[in-house]
């Protein structure tokens, strides 16, 4: 005898823990085989499609509440297998393989409400896994890579113009290892090691002209460490950084000066020399970026002035000396970088010439006037280089 098939409606169907009740279709001995159709409670279609001994196999296709369709493809032992589609509020949301009902082989991801791709690769039980591409709005690619376990390894990301913009690791989806990145006209930007999508450890950065801007050590996107930094190709400052500013010490190169020294917040700060026209023109403490603080100056190599200073001016007690010579001039104290206070005046062969009260380079007040040859001229006070009663 052959097989006896015969199409009936099975009512009031058994199935434990879900919402389905009615059935009409083809059935042999009793089970769903062939094609049928499955409906819920409320009379809604939820399957239709193959049957073999009441498990979906074959061609079918699924729907939800509102009998809209969410997947059509094949089936194996009521799991999804082979070839399928599936959908969200009508549009495609994927399209691929599939394998006991997860994603699984190649296939397809589309943007919701698109139906333009989002990825295309391969799939290991629903996560992304092995060669893929994903995929701009506009259909541009955006990364074509490798993936594990649904997380990106390794890769090159591009810009929406298509242009390359990065190539190179991914660790939790972020930039990590040696890589490099591109500006969007295709010029690199950086090249070196990355952390976690951070610049971190050495690493170069370069303008969008491919002029080199900083070459060096970086902390999270900040420069932290030795390095060197470049206007136009042209080296200005070598030396250390902290948190993207000048920090320790460091040489810093400009148009017709050089500071080396300590730094703080990107000013000079701390033990320095500072260069103008490739002479020496200051030596010691500086705070602010200004002289502050115990400092020589020095003209053509030589030292003319010191001692102490307050903000780029000699304030305090200081030493002058006669230009091109190490023979005093003045010994005494300073204020606005002005004679201020007691101060004694030299002649050149190191005898007094005055010693007494200044204002603002002028003798004021009580003081002694002698010759070149130590003989006291005057003693008594002075008004404004002038003498009293005289």
């Amino acid at each position: 005898m052959g097989l006896c098939y015969s199409k009936k409606n099975f009512i009031n169907q058994n199935h434990p823990h879900t919402n389905i009740k009615y059935y009409h279709g083809w059935v042999l001995d009793g089970k769903k085989n062939g094609f049928g159709i499955e409906y819920t409670l409320e009379g809604k279609k939820c399957y239709e499609g193959q049957w073999i001994n009441n498990q979906k196999s074959g061609d079918g296709t699924l729907f939800d509440e509102n009998e809209e369709m969410i997947f059509t493809g094949s089936f194996l032992h009521n799991k999804k297998n082979g070839i399928g589609i599936l959908y969200q509020n009508k549009n495609t949301l994927y399209r691929g393989e599939w394998k006991n009902d997860t994603k699984h082989g190649e296939g397809k991801l589309y943007y919701n409400n698109l139906n333009t791709i989002y990825y295309s690769g391969t799939f290991y039980e629903n996560k992304k896994h092995g060669s893929g591409k994903i995929y701009y709005s506009n259909g541009n690619i955006k990364i074509n890579g490798t993936w594990e376990n649904d997380s990106l390894i390794n890769g090159i990301e591009f810009w929406e113009n298509g242009s390359q913009r990065y190539q190179g690791k991914f660790k939790n989806e972020k930039y990590y290892g040696e890589s490099s990145i591109y500006y969007d006209n295709g010029i690199l930007y950086y090249e070196g090691h990355l952390l976690n999508g951070y610049k971190h450890g050495f690493g170069k950065l370069y303008d969008v002209d491919a002029s080199l801007i900083y070459e060096g050590e970086w902390n999270e996107n900040l420069k932290s460490g030795y390095g060197l930094l470049y206007n136009n190709d042209v080296l200005v400052y070598k030396g250390n950084f902290l948190n993207d500013v000048k920090q320790g010490n460091g040489t810093l190169i400009l148009h017709n000066s050089v500071y080396t020294g300590s730094f703080k917040n990107d000013l000079y700060d701390g033990e320095g020399k500072l260069y103008i026209n490739n002479s020496l023109y200051y030596s010691g403490l500086f705070k602010l970026g200004q002289q502050n603080g115990s400092g020589k100056l020095y003209k053509n190599n030589k030292i003319i002035f010191d001692g102490l200073f307050y903000n780029n001016s000699k304030d305090g007690t200081g030493t002058l000396y006669y230009n091109d010579s190490e023979d005093i001039l003045y010994h005494g104290q300073f204020s606005n970088d002005l004679r201020n206070g007691f101060g004694t005046l030299y002649f050149p062969n190191h005898n007094i010439l005055y010693k007494g009260q200044w204002t603002n380079n002028m003798s004021n007040g009580f003081g002694e006037e002698y010759d070149k040859n130590g003989v006291l001229l005057y003693k008594g006070y002075w008004i404004y280089k002038k003498k009293k009663n005289i």
